[in-house]
């Protein structure tokens, strides 16, 4: 576990604990966990009536998981398998046991609770909770924001690059792309310390977004740390780690506690160790983390949080109907969105192609999902098929073939998707 994330460990220390409660009521210890106990245990934690606190099938696979893995690590040390006969015997390497018995699987994992957000109920989202605008447009006139432009940009970010709030909220100011870039987009390379897997990847971060981020650090950040310099923060901030150079592919140079320059890659730094680096600045000691509070420390993921609750708390003061946002929301409707223009990208080449020229249909269909699962950074299609672009799995094939040659908007792709309520478009009565 170790070698796992911070918020991994959590869960597991969290689903651990449940499961030996479970068992403390029947009177058992750990070690003498049999196949039926694992089963009611099932049974209690997704369906029992008398459980006020059921949970659902994909939450269940993950503590599963947990159960399967620490009994797996106890058998190999300690010879106790009573458990293991119910599922097969592995070496754990961080992946969802595989479960042989039906029992002890969740029999449905729930797809419901994921949301999308058009481009538009996107906008309304961030103008009305992080700009605190009217629905209609309108500024307020007693609106006073706090990191107003610190957070549109991480929501912006979010959006615009399709990464997770932990990958997102870990960058550091130099692997921000260069302000200023001629092109549309920036191509940008995540650290494997960051991402989910470990795997380091390529993302691509929207003139919009990257502009924001860029204003962000010349206005709130700025001042965030000219504050946590005045208040001394950084001075007595303990532990630190000052960067004394850094090379264009992430090599550190920190001063050692003996004076002695330590090297290190920023490749291979956790979240955690990031936000321990520091440079020296025009006016002294200055974070490297790119997110920073408005005291001026470096802002851990779990702060992002509060944004989003506050966010949404202004869009529902505001009277709008179902549109509430969280992190990972942003994630699948960053890969709605390109859907979208990936299928109307492939229906232009298909109207141009000529009616003997036209590939399979399918195979088409195909090369838009890898698009998608490209930009989001997914070792399996599958994901990017069956959990982010669930909805459009379920598009009247019908519909796209009759509509090739016409001249399709984003937003019409989009709507063919009103009626599903679990995308979030824009409505008339919204007010823009």
């Amino acid at each position: 576990m170790r070698n796992l994330t911070a918020g991994t460990n959590r869960k597991y220390a969290f689903a651990l604990r449940t499961w030996f409660n479970f068992l403390q009521t029947r009177g058992k210890k750990w070690s003498a966990a049999s196949e039926s106990d694992l089963f009611d245990y099932r049974f209690w934690r997704t369906s029992a009536s008398e459980n006020p606190r059921r949970i659902s099938g994909a939450t269940w696979q993950c503590d599963l998981a947990a159960v399967l893995a620490f009994h797996d690590w106890a058998s190999d040390r300690l010879g106790t398998d009573r458990l293991l006969p119910a599922v097969q015997k592995q070496a754990w390497a961080g992946k969802r046991a595989a479960v042989r018995d039906p029992r002890a699987r969740a029999s449905a994992i729930r797809a419901a609770d994921v949301k999308w957000l058009s481009p538009g109920a996107f906008r309304l989202w961030r103008d009305t909770g992080i700009h605190g605008k009217e629905p209609n447009g309108a500024e307020k006139t007693r609106w006073r924001p706090r990191s107003q432009t610190r957070d549109a940009a991480f929501v912006d970010g979010l959006y615009g690059t399709g990464l997770r709030i932990q990958e997102l909220a870990s960058i550091c100011l130099t692997e921000l792309p260069t302000e200023g870039a001629a092109k549309a987009y920036a191509t940008a390379r995540l650290a494997a310390s960051c991402a989910k897997g470990g795997r380091s990847r390529r993302y691509w971060m929207g003139r919009e977004a990257l502009d924001g981020m860029w204003n962000y650090v010349q206005t709130d950040r700025a001042a965030a740390i000219r504050r946590g310099i005045e208040s001394g923060l950084y001075q007595n901030l303990t532990p630190r780690r000052i960067v004394q150079g850094i090379t264009d592919n992430g090599r550190l140079r920190i001063a050692g506690p003996d004076g002695k320059p330590v090297h290190a890659n920023l490749n291979d730094l956790s979240p955690a160790d990031r936000r321990l680096l520091f440079t020296e600045g025009p006016e002294g000691l200055e974070p490297l983390a790119l997110w920073l509070n408005e005291d001026g420390s470096p802002r851990a993921k779990g702060a992002w949080y509060k944004s989003f609750a506050l966010a949404n708390k202004r869009v529902r003061k505001a009277g709008i109907d179902r549109l509430k946002c969280h992190p990972h929301m942003l994630r699948h409707s960053f890969a709605l969105r390109w859907y979208a223009v990936g299928r109307l990208v492939w229906e232009h080449r298909r109207a141009g192609a000529g009616s003997d020229r036209m590939e399979d249909f399918r195979e088409q269909f195909g090369d838009t999902w890898s698009l998608v699962q490209t930009m989001l950074g997914h070792s399996d299609v599958n994901t990017t098929r069956n959990i982010y672009l669930e909805p459009f799995i379920g598009l009247d094939v019908e519909f796209l073939l009759a509509h090739s040659g016409d001249e399709l908007s984003q937003d019409g792709v989009l709507a063919f998707l009103r009626s599903d309520p679990r995308v979030r478009l824009l409505d008339p009565g919204d007010g823009k």
